[in-house]
């Protein structure tokens, strides 16, 4: 039989995967509800799964699964390089997209004072989650390679 001390990283990382997906949920909804048609929709969830994990894993790397794990965060590390052209590619269309049609092209049909709440929530909304996980992404290859060196340097040699 297992201690209860060998299920709290599995229980940790069930947690945070609940809160992330519950957090992106409710900061999704008002935009799923009011414009289904939001063409940025898969971009904005990304946005918001990658910046809570990966500044989760940032602070909290001790406390997880993949702390003595080497090789997985060297792989980890590369894959992180075309997320981040991926999430760049996307914030970039998310601007273009409002300078090419206009700041209000998604909230036409509504009223002013509904058009100006939502139109101002989607843009800050995307623009704060977007910026959080690009930079979240670009600095989480670096703590991954600080955590491997120490790792390293106090004799863990798993993969």
């Amino acid at each position: 039989m297992s201690s209860p001390t060998s299920k709290m990283p599995v229980l940790y990382e069930f947690i945070w995967w609940a809160f992330t997906l519950v957090l992106a949920g409710l900061m999704l909804l008002p935009i799923y509800t009011q414009i289904p048609g939001f063409p940025f929709l898969l971009a904005n969830t990304v946005y918001i799964i990658v910046a809570i994990t990966l500044t989760r894993y940032i602070f909290f790397l001790k406390l997880t699964w993949l702390r003595d794990h080497l090789l997985i965060q060297g792989g980890l590390s590369i894959l992180l390089i075309p997320l981040i052209f991926w999430m760049v590619q996307y914030f970039n269309s998310f601007i273009r997209y409002f300078d090419d049609n206009g700041p209000d092209v998604l909230v036409k049909s509504f009223p002013k004072d509904t058009a100006d709440i939502l139109n101002g929530y989607l843009q800050a909304e995307y623009r704060f989650f977007a910026v959080w996980a690009i930079m979240a992404g670009l600095m989480m290859p670096l703590r991954l390679l600080f955590n491997v060196w120490k790792r390293y340097r106090a004799g863990v040699r798993t993969l």
